[in-house]
């Protein structure tokens, strides 16, 4: 049986279905939010309760400080061992979380080794102004001409970031990847939860400011009590920033709840650009469909099987 995957941007329900199938189905979720992995971070993060993660074991929640970077290695090393030791006991593991990065690190596997230098990287990019990007392509061509056709000549990042990785270990960028990449020895099937623009705008909006209501400001209040700040790895979650310079310096606090929507409706947007990219995948816009029929297809797909 294939391991589901329920992503998509936020807001779209999703933490909702699968707590919803966990009272039908013997299901341990993994979490694939980048911040809901923080201790303390629980409004801002929408987190589940402390009464949804009673109703279903969930992994890869509240295990860290938001002093702490947190990563996709991390993730998946984490799932390398989470989904063998799940799927043990005869249960289902289900992951569920809208960080990209961390989802298709599990489908397509991920190479172990980062290949980075900042002081190498730094010294590219003052190359890379003196002499301009394409000449720094046409030398990414003649090291690794199998990575440079499958970017673009005007793609600085990448470009500087495969020549990087091949002054770091002497190998092409291309051949890195096929040297040092691990695939999870699972199949997964990848839903995408979506709705309609309008009405997911709607949703981000009230989400926030029923984050607000429940108290978000004063969970902000308090991890700066504890010491974390705006440096702090767990702060680049929308909103945590923006409210600690609320704290800090004040301001009209309805401008900055406006500035924090806006930047969850881009977000979202960056989220669907990023599953888009993505292959042998199912949106789901419960727009236009029926999600109790979902809800029932999926519950049949993952019955257990009978021996």
């Amino acid at each position: 049986m294939k391991i589901p995957i329920i992503t998509g941007p936020t807001a779209t329900g999703k933490s909702d279905f699968v707590l919803e199938v966990a009272e039908l189905l013997d299901i341990e979720i993994i979490n694939a939010d980048a911040f809901q992995v923080y201790k303390f971070m629980d409004i801002g993060t929408a987190k589940p309760s402390a009464i949804e993660l009673k109703k279903c074991k969930h992994h890869l929640v509240d295990i860290i400080t938001p002093d702490i970077q947190y990563n996709v290695g991390e993730f998946f090393a984490h799932c390398e061992k989470l989904i063998p030791d799940i799927m043990s006991k005869g249960r289902l593991p289900v992951v569920v979380g809208g960080t990209g990065l961390y989802v298709e690190s599990l489908v397509e596997g991920l190479c172990q080794v980062s290949g980075r230098d900042e002081k190498i990287f730094s010294n590219l990019n003052v190359e890379c102004e003196k002499i301009g990007l394409d000449a720094m392509y046409n030398r990414l061509s003649n090291i690794d001409p199998e990575y440079a056709q499958k970017i673009s000549k005007n793609d600085k990042k990448r470009t500087l970031r495969a020549l990087e990785a091949y002054y770091v270990l002497g190998i092409p960028f291309s051949k890195m990847h096929k040297k040092y990449h691990k695939k999870l020895p699972y199949d997964f099937d990848v839903y995408i939860f979506n709705n309609d623009r309008d009405l997911l705008y709607e949703k981000i909006n009230k989400r926030v400011d029923k984050m607000i209501e429940l108290g978000w400001i004063d969970e902000v209040k308090y991890l700066l009590s504890l010491g974390y700040d705006e440096n702090s790895p767990g702060f680049k979650a929308i909103g945590y920033r923006e409210l600690a310079a609320f704290l800090r310096y004040g301001g009209d606090i309805e401008s900055i709840i406006s500035d924090i929507k806006k930047k969850t409706r881009n977000f979202a947007k960056r989220q669907l650009t990023w599953f888009r990219h993505m292959k042998n995948v199912r949106f789901l816009n419960f727009s236009i469909i029926d999600r109790d029929a979902f809800f029932r297809e999926f519950t049949n797909n993952y019955k257990p099987e009978v021996n």
